[in-house]
């Protein structure tokens, strides 16, 4: 008899622990990126650390692809937020793909790893958009993802 009070006293214990943890912390929800409404003539991929990304801190974009045609001097990398009606949010973070330490131009394939701030009034859903553009202003590469909040 008190061999099954000691395991029932046990196992009320451990319902109960296991009942208090957060689930939203278990509950991993990754940013899944894919081509824009537009289409994107070469894909590109886009992974977050950390994912999703934290308002008010800074967020780790990592950017790949190929594009047949060549990243010429002058090419740009565009981030931009939209919210869940398509309207832009902030500025766009653009940035000369040329200059990042380690990319010589011209080049095909390319891998740019990005510091990104995120705004700390971001919250609830919205999407992030990130382009390839060429020195012309024509689009390379894109991807799209959505963030749920």
């Amino acid at each position: 008899m008190k061999q099954h009070l000691i395991f029932l006293v046990a196992l009320l214990t451990t319902l109960s622990m296991v009942n208090a943890i957060p689930y939203y912390q278990l509950d991993k929800r990754a940013t899944t990126f894919g081509p824009c409404f537009t289409g994107s003539p070469f894909p590109i991929t886009v992974s977050l650390q950390p994912d999703p990304p934290v308002p008010g801190q800074n967020c780790i974009f990592t950017v790949t692809g190929t594009v047949d045609s060549g990243i010429n001097p002058g090419a740009k990398m565009v981030v931009q937020g939209l919210d869940t009606t398509g309207n832009q949010i902030g500025d766009p973070i653009v940035n000369d793909i040329c200059t990042v330490p380690g990319m010589t131009c011209p080049v095909t394939s390319f891998s740019i790893v990005e510091t990104v701030a995120i705004s700390a009034s971001l919250s609830g859903t919205y999407s992030i958009v990130v382009s390839i553009l060429s020195e012309t202003g024509a689009v390379l590469g894109c991807a799209m993802g959505t963030v749920t909040g």
